[in-house]
Parts: structure tokens; C-alpha cells; sequence
């Protein structure tokens, strides 16, 4: 989006373009939970193309971020502190690199038959993307909390909303230590190759939860709510 589109929706909010942002955010995370889907059943193809998909969605998030942080160097008022909402979009559009390595990894190798881990693997997918779309709620409703002036019913409603992000987050740090147990009970069928790709494809799904709960942090410390 050019940046005089992105002062425009400035002019509306401060948390406009944040949410702008945050939309393909969203989009790299939906296409990377439906390309993990088909790497477990072996549809390379299918892998192949989402990871292309990612990578330009991801792009244009980078765009939009660029434009987003140069307009916060301006010296237009704002309701909240620029330093802060910088880091909102900068943890932020680290939920989209990750899903482009995520894009990157499943793409050097093709899974040839579900691991025997498949199931636990599933789940774990699914705590971190149940954590993003916490957090991405959180995003969705600033507009609103700051009408309220960041206090009352919505800014508790929002408290709520990021402590739920948290607890998923520990889930699936507890559930990653399961996986990773799963793992090493099959390493010896594994080549090394695979073994360590699978390593890095667990790091990088459990960074989602992680970038999503760091996310919900700094939106507590820039709205300064308790």
C-alpha cells in the first residue's frame, strides 16, 4: 500500500494500519496451517504452491510495514507513544517471517508418509495458530479500546484476551516437549537430514505461539493497561 494511503488511515486511528498489517499476517498464517496439512500427507505440490503464496503476501506485509514505520517518524499527534506501536508492528510482522521459513523448510524436502508423530504434531500446529488468532482478536478491537479510553470493560476484556494468549503459549511449550520426545524415540528410523528438518520445523511452528504471546505483551505495555 503506498504511504499516502497508509497516512490516510492515520488519520482515522493510530491502530489502522496495525490492523491493516496484521490482515496478511493472517493470511501467510492461514496458508501455512493448510501447507502443513499437506506436507504431513505428502502433497508436495500443493506445499509448493502455498510457500509461493507466502512469500509474496509476506512481502507486501514488509511493504506495509516499511510505510507504517516511516509515517510513525512523523510528527503527526498520536494517542499513544510511536516507539510503542513500532515494536507492535515489528513483533507483529514476525509472525509472517516466520510462516515464510516454515514455507521455506517444507520446501527442501517432501515428506514421503505421515510420521508416526503426526497426531501430536497436528495439535501442536494447532495451540500456536489457536495463540495467533488470540492475539489477533486483541488486534482487531484497539479501535474500540481506545474509544474507551483504555480502561473499563473493553480494556479488560482485552486483559483477558492476552492472558489467554499466554496460557497457550505455555501449552504448547509443554506439548513441544512431548513432540520433541516423540521424535527422539524415532530418530534411528530417520535419516539426519530429516531428523534435523523436522527440529527446525518444530522451532519455528512453536515461535508462532511465542511471537503471539511476545505481541500480546507489548500491546499491554504501549496501552499501559493492567
Amino acid at each position: 500500500m503506498p504511504m499516502r494511503s497508509i497516512a490516510k488511515l492515520f488519520g482515522r486511528s493510530p491502530f489502522v494500519p496495525i490492523q491493516h498489517h496484521m490482515e496478511r499476517v493472517g493470511r501467510c498464517v492461514s496458508k501455512g496451517q493448510a501447507m502443513l496439512d499437506a506436507y504431513l500427507v505428502g502433497d508436495q505440490e500443493t506445499v509448493e504452491q502455498l510457500a509461493k503464496e507466502i512469500d509474496l503476501i509476506e512481502a507486501e506485509a514488509d511493504e506495509i510495514k516499511r510505510d507504517v514505520e516511516q509515517q510513525l517518524r512523523g510528527g503527526v499527534f498520536m494517542a499513544v507513544e510511536r516507539g510503542r506501536l513500532r515494536q507492535v508492528i515489528i513483533v507483529q510482522d514476525s509472525i509472517a517471517d516466520k510462516m515464510q521459513n516454515l514455507a521455506r523448510l517444507t520446501t527442501l524436502r517432501a515428506c514421503e508418509e505421515p510420521p508416526p508423530f503426526a497426531e501430536t504434531f497436528k495439535q501442536f500446529v494447532s495451540l500456536n495458530i489457536e495463540a495467533f488468532l488470540a492475539i489477533r482478536k486483541v488486534i482487531d478491537e484497539l479501535d474500540e479500546l481506545l474509544e474507551a479510553g483504555f480502561s473499563g470493560g473493553e480494556a479488560q476484556a482485552v486483559v483477558q484476551l492476552i492472558r489467554q494468549v499466554s496460557k497457550l503459549e505455555d501449552d504448547a511449550d509443554e506439548l513441544q516437549h512431548k513432540l520433541l520426545k516423540e521424535l527422539f524415540t524415532v530418530e534411528h528410523k530417520m535419516s539426519p537430514g530429516g531428523f534435523f528438518l523436522w527440529t527446525k520445523i518444530f522451532k519455528q511452528v512453536g515461535d508462532i505461539g511465542d511471537r503471539s504471546n511476545r505481541l500480546g505483551n507489548r500491546v499491554r505495555s504501549t496501552l499501559q493497561i493492567k
